[in-house]
């Protein structure tokens, strides 16, 4: 498991719904709370790592044209989950997805996070 994917299981007072780390051809599943296991199929976990990683390929294009160098973090808020990528070395990342909470630390848990990133 890598020290992000480590770092987002462990983040204090919450527990993820899905981590795994993201690979250039495959993925690993590092935690999957137990009443999330039954709601997706490998199927449906394979696309969804296809579909991510096709988002990250382009997201190249999209910094350079708003003119940064790095993403700390991409965020997707959805009506009842979180969900945070977390780039590394190209083409690989680390997903983590959260239940929605209006007071969830955003914030805390992408500085904790990427405070790890940094010093790798």
């Amino acid at each position: 498991m890598s020290d992000v994917a480590e770092a987002v299981r462990d983040f204090e007072g919450y527990t993820p719904r899905v981590v795994a780390d993201l690979q250039n051809v495959d993925f690993e599943i590092e935690y999957m709370r137990e009443d999330v296991e039954t709601l997706y199929s490998d199927v449906e976990l394979e696309e969804a790592y296809q579909l991510i990683m096709g988002n990250l390929v382009t997201s190249d294009d999209f910094k350079s044209l708003i003119g940064e160098q790095e993403c700390r973090v991409q965020t997707l808020f959805f009506d009842e989950i979180l969900v945070f990528i977390f780039p590394s070395e190209r083409y690989q990342a680390v997903f983590a997805s959260f239940d929605y909470e209006e007071d969830f630390p955003v914030n805390q848990l992408v500085q904790a996070v990427t405070g790890i990133t940094s010093d790798e």
